[in-house]
């Protein structure tokens, strides 16, 4: 599958998860199994990154599987299982490292690591991110693996109580200014590097609190003495869209691993403008997710939580 159509296949799922949304709002980013996890490889032990959670959790939710457990064909074949006859795989995206001269023609990898710096200078060497297709199956597509991967153990959710102390560490140790004041709206200052937030009391349940704290300080991460993310444009225009869209998808990455469910923007005029922007650039949601797991692992990197961070979000390849 061509680079254009491997980010057409993905925005088009993206595009119908928001517009099943409008209907359903409930709808959340990332879905839980019944196991209360994220989609993660048995194979490897590893979470998935990225865009490819909001792709397995978006099918997670679609089928109704109960683990969210998954990989790839020849992973079940080798470990002497079986996919169902008819069943249908789920696309998920990884990257290869490909190299190009000055002339954008291709060089061997092996060939780029037997050069030396002062070579691959002289040749105009430079490194692209190649987008590959893998196709992976969720456990309840299988048979003849191991039993245990099959049993499905419902783990007790945190309580209320943990999860806001995980919250409250999270947002308080990135040093972050934040103000909390009565006010009718929750946003962040560029200028002035601060967060204004509303009042607990004007929010029902900590839950939708802690996901606006964690919206705004993905566009506190950008600041140029953080990720230095370029943000730019006004409202309705496609900037201001994709800026909002990744703090969105921070927050989202923050909540899973916190152990709450952040369902999408009920804002309508958020989402008519994300549908605009994916249905111009394909490339869009999976770059605003890149930058999200970055403004995510940014965050959590200066956390008091930063192991269930490092545990949750460790790169798997298939």
């Amino acid at each position: 599958m061509k680079p254009n159509e491997i980010y057409e296949s993905v925005t088009q799922t993206i595009v119908e998860l928001l517009q099943e949304h409008q209907e359903n709002w409930q709808c959340p980013w990332i879905a839980f199994g019944q196991d209360n996890d994220l989609a993660r490889n048995p194979i490897t032990g590893q979470y998935y990154r990225g865009i490819n959670q909001f792709l397995l959790s978006y099918r997670l939710m679609k089928k109704g599987y109960l683990k969210n457990v998954w990989m790839t064909f020849n992973q079940v074949k080798d470990k002497g299982g079986f996919v169902g006859k008819g069943e249908k795989s789920t696309p998920v995206i990884f990257y290869k490292t490909a190299y190009l001269n000055k002339d954008k023609k291709p060089v061997s990898s092996e060939a780029v690591q037997a050069m030396s710096h002062g070579q691959m200078k002289a040749l105009g060497i430079e490194s692209v991110p190649v987008a590959r297709l893998f196709q992976v199956f969720n456990i309840a597509q299988t048979s003849g693996l191991k039993a245990e991967w099959y049993e499905v153990e419902p783990q007790e959710p945190l309580r209320p109580f943990e999860k806001d102390e995980r919250a409250e560490a999270l947002i308080h140790s990135t040093g972050a200014d934040i103000e909390i004041t009565q006010s009718n709206r929750a946003f962040y200052n560029r200028k002035t590097d601060k967060i204004t937030l509303p009042l607990r009391e004007q929010f029902v349940g900590e839950e939708p609190f802690y996901s606006t704290a964690l919206h705004e300080l993905g566009h506190w991460s950008g600041h140029p003495t953080r990720l230095d993310r370029v943000q730019k444009g006004a409202f309705g225009e496609p900037g201001y869209a994709e800026e909002e869209l990744i703090a969105e998808l921070t927050s989202a990455f923050c909540c899973a691993v916190l152990g709450f469910t952040k369902t999408i923007s009920s804002n309508t005029s958020y989402i008519a403008n994300w549908l605009t922007v994916l249905k111009n650039d394909n490339k869009a949601f999976v770059r605003a997710a890149a930058q999200a797991q970055k403004a995510a692992d940014y965050i959590f990197e200066r956390s008091q939580v930063k192991e269930l961070a490092e545990e949750r979000f460790t790169y798997t390849n298939h």
